[in-house]
């Protein structure tokens, strides 16, 4: 057999082994749909039969990401110090993993738990560009865009949620204090870039099985389930460690509930 025809040969049998790749792929991802429908028709039954509407199409297909260990950064604190306050005069650590840091402006104090708060001692933090310098913050240390409530004369508060990655965290905050439109206080929850992803034997609860166990395990007073996505919990932090755990949260027309995708718990905020 000469080389051309044992080539073409040797071309068809690929070609013919890629095909059959395909076609199998093609029937695995037509049986994982038919899966995902079946399962979402289920849910909507089960939900209808207690009087709560479900769209279909709400219901995610995502992976739960892994629970993170997050590290202290003091870099980022006094970073963040800096940013409310413009230029820092001095640092002081106070111990037990708490630093205050001082500048003309205001002071600011840091805590290895995550939590912070920041202060003016005269004058405002910000006061022409206060809902900017705001935004910005969100911005530079991973929150969400801010909720402003503030009345007509520019006093009340701005609330933002932290970042983890794309991921909302839902327990905790930074808000943001107005007085007259000047910004005077800022305080929340500052968590650091630098974290470990845990392993866990267990595998995550899917957005079908999260919505099974709020159905199953809460007696909420709902009437419809208005969307489901993934998030971030901060687990009660420790002087020495913060934990964020996957969580699902479930919209719904009374409140939002989230399911720990390890444990299956549910709570609300």
């Amino acid at each position: 057999m000469d080389r051309f025809r044992l080539k073409n040969i040797i071309i068809l049998i690929l070609v013919l082994v890629n095909v059959s790749l395909l076609g199998s792929l093609a029937i695995r991802e037509r049986a994982e749909y038919s899966a995902r429908r079946r399962t979402s028709e289920q849910l909507v039954a089960l939900f209808a039969a207690d009087g709560i509407s479900l769209d279909p199409d709400i219901i995610s297909t995502e992976v739960p990401p892994a629970s993170r260990s997050l590290t202290r950064d003091t870099a980022l604190d006094q970073k963040a110090a800096a940013f409310l306050l413009g230029r820092i005069l001095s640092s002081n650590d106070k111990g037990g993993g708490i630093y205050d840091y001082t500048s003309a402006v205001g002071t600011a104090t840091f805590r290895s738990n995550g939590t912070f708060d920041a202060a003016s001692l005269q004058g405002p933090l910000a006061k022409a560009d206060a809902l900017d310098l705001c935004r910005d913050f969100c911005r530079k240390f991973s929150y969400s865009d801010p909720v402003f409530q503030l009345d007509e004369n520019g006093t009340g508060k701005a609330t933002a949620a932290p970042l983890c990655g794309k991921l909302p965290v839902s327990n905790c905050s930074v808000d943001f204090t107005f007085s007259e439109g000047a910004l005077i206080a800022v305080s929340g929850t500052l968590l650091p870039g630098n974290y470990v992803e845990l392993s866990s034997e267990i595998p995550p609860l899917s957005a079908s099985a999260a919505l099974i166990t709020f159905q199953e395990e809460t007696f909420a007073v709902i009437s419809a389930v208005t969307d489901i996505y993934l998030c971030y919990e901060l687990q009660n932090p420790t002087p020495s460690s913060i934990t964020l755990t996957p969580s699902w949260c479930i919209v719904t027309d009374t409140a939002k509930y989230y399911v720990n995708c390890e444990t299956g718990n549910i709570t609300t905020n």
